[in-house]
């Protein structure tokens, strides 16, 4: 599968999973915040939405063609307000839009699902990279980004989206934090997911090791 073809939200949740098991890297909710960012900076890109002052507002209502796109632009249409992309995310109700990206990626062939059981007891399931290059290409372009290369546009996205979720930190420990903030500073998607983590989040040393509960449906 060509990282070519791969949209933001496509993009951040192949990093979200550990190429060696599966493991889901940062936790449900945050993950699911990370991808309606992610959703709204494609429409962003697709000339769809716009940034004016701190707002967010739709400039163009036609669909584009993909179903969870698409679903996200009806909602801002339905609302008809321009609001900062922090209210957004919350107010699109992203529950349940990683398991959504999961199976449109296993579709795909980029991941397989594996199920197994905790304790012995309760259903787990989890998503490993079926093909391991796209995430590995996608690691290279943000690894090149991180040691002084000149990312495009598309690039800076997914470093912020990645770095303010915590995707990055557990794909290049130790990293460049300095150069990371400077090239991501002025990213609004990334800051609206910043702003939600840094509000609901506590700071801890939890691993977000978050497997889905097959019992209770998972986030």
């Amino acid at each position: 599968m060509s990282t070519e073809q791969l949209a933001f939200a496509e993009e951040l949740i192949l990093l979200a999973h550990r190429e060696t098991d599966g493991k889901q890297l940062i936790p449900n909710n945050v993950l699911n915040i990370s991808l309606t960012a992610a959703e709204l900076a494609e429409l962003a890109a697709l000339g769809k939405v716009q940034l004016r002052g701190t707002g967010l507002a739709v400039v163009d209502r036609r669909p584009v063609g993909d179903p969870e796109l698409d679903a996200v632009l009806a909602r801002l249409v339905k609302v008809g307000k321009t609001l900062p992309p922090s209210r957004w995310l919350i107010m699109i109700n992203p529950v349940r839009k990683r398991r959504h990206y999961l199976q449109r990626l296993s579709e795909r062939g980029a991941f397989k699902a594996r199920k197994s059981r905790m304790l012995g007891l309760i259903p787990v399931e989890r998503h490993g990279h079926d093909d391991p290059e796209p995430v590995r290409r996608l690691k290279e372009r943000l690894g090149r980004a991180i040691r002084g290369g000149k990312p495009d546009a598309r690039t800076v996205t997914l470093l912020a989206l990645a770095y303010h979720s915590g995707v990055l930190g557990h794909l290049f420990p130790g990293g460049k934090d300095r150069r990371v903030e400077e090239l991501v500073r002025d990213d609004w998607a990334g800051q609206a997911v910043r702003a939600y983590v840094d509000k609901t989040t506590p700071k801890s040393d939890d691993s977000g090791d978050s497997v889905t509960i097959l019992a209770s449906g998972g986030s």
